[in-house]
């Protein structure tokens, strides 16, 4: 089992942090895998962290991170008021060579997956999200992945998987289990024509920089339908990140970040948060360690909605617009919208989250982009 190989988090770092930390603190709730303790109980857990620094199949120059820089910064934060059993499992050491690690973290993605358990992964480059994908392979649903990211990882001109390429392998995957993947954040100069090509003729969904940030709202529906979330820190802005080799001046700022952050955590739909591309500063630190804050504050404020037929908690509203009809559906508890999906000739019906825009726009008989995508993607 690889959850096995899971090195412990060293006690002279449990130590310093024993002496120097308040009472409240996230140190003081967790769970931590240290040689002592062994594994916390994963069957008793809701969400499990582990560190990675594998780094050899990035497309950038990446160096070592030094993970416990992270902790030391989460570990401080004050618990929210949650009822949350979180567990540090600790890093996951490298393969001999990078197949071994992806073997690896597929292993521990599967087993907790099959336990209902999420997942938070710090470190490493974008194409952890490979193996991470393929741990849905015995699940029934297909999987949809939202990529945070100023680019859209489908680089053409290499056959070898990396940071920039391993949406391709995904793609040709022998599975089939994609459904949607989905840029929030691209920005449109580090984007190549080919690349929003493909985007386009595999009718996925894409987010600019500027339309995020004018208006975060719209990531919040595209958060809900995914299984997976991937951060890249690359993509954060310039006086964010601190990165003095591949920063940018433009990207996503500190409170997007965070905001982003918590509309994954509070989709029932995420199994697995990603953040790779770790810069390797004191503020870059704090900045990870708030992502991930507000995504456990998110998760503490789930709301389960899924019997979409009961009149007691949905409202129906059936829209008419140039000769078809667009069901939509609105919670009575959370207040929030889907589009039912209902190709023809497909038995297999869905409920695409959406906003209450998409539902004003169908009212003024212009259909909604992404069910005009959801509905070819089928």
């Amino acid at each position: 089992m690889s959850l096995e190989l899971l090195r412990p988090i060293s006690s002279s770092f449990i130590d310093q942090l024993n002496e120097n930390y308040l009472q409240g603190s996230l140190f003081k709730k967790l769970n931590i895998h240290t040689l002592s303790s062994g594994l916390p109980d994963i069957e008793s857990t809701n969400v499990c962290i582990v560190g990675l620094n594998e780094y050899r199949n990035s497309f950038f120059e990446s160096g070592v991170q030094d993970i416990n820089s992270i902790r030391k910064q989460l570990y401080k934060l004050k618990y929210g008021n949650w009822k949350l059993s979180i567990s540090d499992l600790g890093d996951l050491p490298n393969g001999s060579n990078v197949d071994d690690t992806y073997h690896a973290l597929y292993d521990i993605c599967k087993e907790l997956l099959s336990k209902n358990v999420l997942l938070i992964v710090i470190g490493g480059s974008n194409d952890l999200i490979y193996p991470i994908f393929k741990s849905f392979d015995s699940f029934s649903d297909k999987v949809n992945i939202v990529s945070i990211d100023n680019q859209f990882d489908l680089y053409q001109e290499s056959d070898i998987v990396s940071g920039r390429t391993y949406m391709n392998k995904i793609i040709i995957d022998d599975s089939n289990r994609l459904n949607d993947f989905t840029n929030i954040g691209y920005q449109r100069h580090l984007c190549s024509t080919d690349e929003l090509d493909l985007m386009e003729k595999l009718f996925f969904e894409y987010i600019s920089l500027g339309e995020i940030t004018e208006n975060n709202n719209k990531a919040e529906p595209i958060m809900r339908n995914a299984n997976i979330v991937g951060f890249d820190m690359k993509s954060l802005s310039f006086s964010a990140s601190f990165n003095q080799i591949e920063g940018n001046p433009n990207g996503i700022n500190p409170r997007l970040a965070c905001i982003l952050g918590k509309y994954a955590g509070q989709s029932n739909k995420t199994n697995f948060l990603g953040l790779f591309e770790l810069n390797n500063n004191v503020i870059s630190n704090k900045i990870y360690s708030e992502i991930i804050w507000y995504f456990l504050d998110g998760i503490n404020k789930r709301i389960i909605e899924s019997d979409f037929n009961d009149s007691q908690t949905f409202n129906k509203y059936i829209v008419q617009t140039s000769g078809r009809d667009i069901i939509f559906f609105k919670s009575k508890v959370s207040e929030k919208w889907w589009m039912l999906i209902n190709p023809a000739n497909n038995p297999d019906i869905s409920y695409l989250p959406c906003l209450e825009s998409d539902y004003l726009d169908a009212l003024n008989d212009n259909i909604p982009p992404r069910w005009l995508k959801a509905t070819k993607r089928v």
